[in-house]
């Protein structure tokens, strides 16, 4: 089997042991930072585009890769959930991060129930269930970072891999 290499090089299938494609990682590799250098850097308040969800809780996305930023490793949201409110019907998804600015609440976790206020960090784990509930008179704001596009990008080369890793490849 014949494959396309960068600079029109072609190689065997069987030449493309970890020590072989070093140059081409490293190439690669290259090319992403400097991708990267030309990313989006900079959010500012004014541009928020704030969407308002169910029970009046409203979400803006800072850094996300839909907003122009080259982020490979998360996304980072500030939402804002009114006094007295629950955030959602609650949800899972993968997991996440979120520190708590302003206000005081409770989560459900899982089976748990866990008290927070400003300046505590909650870890939530994949495809765990989780509500968020304000108990205080002011809104609660908190900072949310989920490992997706980290997640997303590592199956894209896992998938780009397999056909390397089947034993007809080593051959």
């Amino acid at each position: 089997m014949w494959i396309p290499m960068p600079k029109g090089e072609f190689k065997s299938s069987n030449e493309r042991s970890v020590t072989a494609r070093a140059p081409e990682a490293l190439e690669l590799y290259n090319q992403i930072i400097e991708s990267k250098k030309k990313s989006r850097i900079m959010m500012h308040s004014a541009e928020l585009q704030w969407k308002t969800i169910e029970g009046g809780v409203k979400v803006a996305n800072l850094i996300d890769f839909r907003l122009g930023f080259q982020n490979t490793l998360a996304n980072i949201a500030i939402s804002e959930i009114p006094p007295h409110a629950p955030a959602s019907d609650g949800h899972t998804h993968g997991e996440a991060y979120i520190y708590f600015i302003e206000g005081r609440g409770y989560s459900i976790v899982g089976d748990q129930r866990v008290e927070w206020g400003p300046g505590d960090a909650m870890y939530v784990p994949p495809d765990t269930f989780h509500q968020h509930y304000v108990t205080s008179d002011t809104p609660v704001k908190y900072l949310r970072v989920i490992p997706s596009p980290l997640l997303i990008n590592m199956l894209a080369v896992m998938a780009s891999v397999m056909p390397y890793l089947k034993p007809e490849a080593q051959k």
